[in-house]
């Protein structure tokens, strides 16, 4: 019999699988799937924080194509099914109003369909625990992502994006088939079962395919290269499912395939961490330069992706050198940064689904002044701008403070190069990240309006903005609640292979009280301060700006986000400036565009696969259209497997 939370987790998928049926039938019908929706998400939440405290974890074990088979609700698959069913119960809630049944061209009955099945099918993938059923539901997550992003297939770049991301996910699915074959090898059975005993040289491939496979899922460097034009074109409560959760599944799955193995192969902890590095350095960098803002959210995605990952690889550095300090500071960085990204993350896919509503433009370079137009907005948003830029007291400050320990703690343990260029990443990441979210802040919510479209902005309904003030509440709860959380998250990185998951709580406990009961303190502050600033009496009248000497200075005088960011978007490779010199004492009027191109992607990895479709054109001359010749194919391939035994027989004896 299955278990209470085994039983809540089907339940949840089961809910969600209908969810996204029901919308079919009509606009009557659309109330019952959100309802149902809803309903799954606080029942696959329920147990899931159940998991989290549970002493053990309950399974139910059945036959799956004639194999056994089991589904699992484990620590650390309850840390994944959190935020899954926490945003996903939100974001169902948002996208009624967002992205309503009534859009054009029934995209509103298409994005709740896959919507609704991407939930049920991430709900079976994190309680799996058999390699053949795994990658049946990890192909129903990819296949509905592929159909989320091509909502407006209309669009040419948005089928673009929708086909690159399918290539992307599908070769990383061939990676995953093959470490699932290896694994089956190594443990003698497709059921995910701990393996007892010494390492073996089948680990090492194993690894290695997994960081492949779900590498291309995290979008680690150089594998990111789908991400940003696939979250900027779907809408925008799906990307933050996609950006806050799918993503995720790739972490999960690094987590949960190196917990099965007895030992971690020396190099691979600092290769990963080395890795993440680069994805983060390079993912924020990117995000600095882009003018449009949703592509300025995938990009930090992939640099918090590569923050996670560097979380892993100190977790596997530990378990390589045999040091559970290590590997409780790794993982415990790693997952406390899952459940902080995918918080922050969401709220800011739904503040940029807000202003994309509100304006119909994804450019910051044509808004401004928006801070006044849309004062809730920008006041539930905040909170997501400061903990992306791991500003305390909001919950990322303390996630990367975790990781920073730990990286310190790994100099001294025969890892300093790994260690060390993690530090220095690390460090460059945080101030790169406050400068790019600064410029988005700055451009998008202050000065004047630069267009009409800004002009006309308001802020959404309280549909829109109640699901943004439950997760502007979480971005400060999770920084000051994080000491209560270590017991769960050393819990859940016992699935991951820590061995102590109370190590944790024991080493930190004390330190993270004191920063958040320093965090307090500072808040308070900031509250009376903002108080006795509201008792002052308003000026009279409020001053102009500073004009530099003009009369009537006009919006396109300020400054824009380009020309902040120039100094730190110049280093990147991929970048090309258009400007026409100035000639003669009464020149012409003349444009300035600055476009950046991502260096991988569009620079290395599409013009190799365009070249490669190119040549592959040539193949069509076997298909002329004549029925005979293709009969003439299958007689060949008759002869062909005729006399393949006999000639095999006669050359080898």
């Amino acid at each position: 019999m299955p278990t209470l939370d085994v039983t809540l987790i089907l339940a949840a998928a089961g809910c969600w699988a209908v969810a996204g049926l029901l919308p079919l039938a009509g606009p009557r019908a659309d109330r019952g799937g959100t309802f149902l929706g809803v309903l799954g998400s606080l029942l696959g939440a329920g147990a899931a924080l159940h998991a989290l405290l549970a002493p053990t974890a309950p399974g139910l074990s059945f036959t799956f194509w004639g194999a056994p088979a089991r589904i699992e609700v484990d620590a650390l698959s309850a840390a994944f099914l959190l935020p899954l069913h926490l945003v996903a119960g939100l974001a169902i809630l948002y996208g009624r109003e967002y992205w309503p049944l009534s859009a054009p061209k029934g995209s509103g009955r298409s994005v709740r369909v896959f919507f609704a099945s991407q939930v049920a099918a991430m709900t079976v993938l994190f309680v799996v625990r058999q390699g053949l059923l795994f990658l049946v539901a990890w192909e129903a997550m990819a296949v509905s992502a592929f159909f989320l992003i091509q909502t407006e297939h209309e669009r040419p770049e948005v089928r673009r994006a929708g086909w690159i991301y399918l290539a992307a996910t599908h070769a990383g699915t061939l990676a995953l088939t093959a470490m699932v074959i290896l694994l089956a090898h190594r443990t003698g059975s497709l059921l995910w079962n701990p393996v007892t005993g010494t390492g073996s040289p089948l680990d090492a491939w194993i690894l290695l395919l997994a960081m492949v496979g779900f590498g291309f899922k995290m979008g680690l460097f150089p594998l990111h290269f789908w991400l940003p034009s696939a979250h900027a074109s779907s809408p925008s409560h799906a990307s933050a499912l996609l950006s806050a959760v799918m993503l995720k599944a790739g972490v999960y799955g690094l987590l949960r395939v190196s917990g099965l193995l007895p030992t971690i192969p020396r190099g691979f902890g600092g290769g990963l961490l080395a890795l993440g590095a680069i994805t983060a350095v390079w993912g924020v960098g990117n995000a600095l330069a882009q003018r449009d803002y949703k592509r300025l959210l995938a990009y930090s995605s992939v640099e918090n992706l590569g923050i996670i990952a560097m979380g892993i690889g100190l977790g596997w550095t530990g378990r390589a050198i045999h040091n559970p300090w290590l590997v409780a500071l790794g993982f415990g960085a790693a997952l406390f940064h899952v459940w902080n990204h995918s918080v922050f993350k969401t709220l800011l896919f739904f503040g940029a689904g807000s202003i994309l509503h509100a304006t119909g433009t994804r450019d910051m370079e044509a808004l401004g002044g928006l801070g006044r137009r849309m004062p809730r907005t920008l006041l539930l948003l905040a909170p997501a701008i400061l903990a992306v830029a791991a500003l305390p007291p909001f919950n990322a400050f303390l996630s990367e403070w975790i990781l920073y320990r730990g990286l310190f703690a790994s100099l001294d343990q025969g890892y300093p190069w790994s260690g060390g260029l993690a530090l220095v990443a690390l460090a460059l990441t945080g101030g790169l990240a406050v400068v790019a979210f600064a410029r988005f802040f700055g451009t998008v919510f202050l000065g004047n309006p630069r267009t009409d479209a800004a002009v006309h902005a308001h802020d959404p309904s309280p549909t829109m903005r109640t699901p943004m003030a439950v997760l502007a509440g979480l971005c400060l709860a999770l920084g000051l609640a994080s000491p209560l959380l270590l017991p769960l998250l050393g819990r859940a990185a016992g699935g991951a292979g820590l061995t102590e998951p109370g190590l944790l709580g024991r080493g930190l406990g004390h330190d993270l009280r004191l920063l958040t009961a320093l965090e307090a303190l500072l808040l308070t502050l900031a509250a009376l301060a903002l108080a006795w600033l509201r008792r002052q009496p308003a000026a009279a009248e409020r001053p102009p700006t500073w004009d530099c000497g003009y009369a009537a200075p006009t919006a396109r005088m300020q400054y824009t986000g380009s020309s902040f960011a120039d100094p730190w978007a110049a280093l990147l490779p991929g970048r090309s400036v258009r400007m026409h010199r100035l000639k003669g004492l009464f020149p012409k009027p003349h444009a300035l565009h600055i476009e950046v191109q991502d260096a991988v992607g569009e620079g290395l990895v599409v013009p190799w696969f365009v070249r490669m479709a190119a040549r592959a054109q040539r193949l069509r001359r076997l298909q002329p259209g004549y029925l005979s010749v293709y009969v003439l194919y299958v007689l060949i391939a008759l002869l062909a497997a005729f006399l393949w035994p006999l000639l095999r027989a006669r050359l080898l004896g």
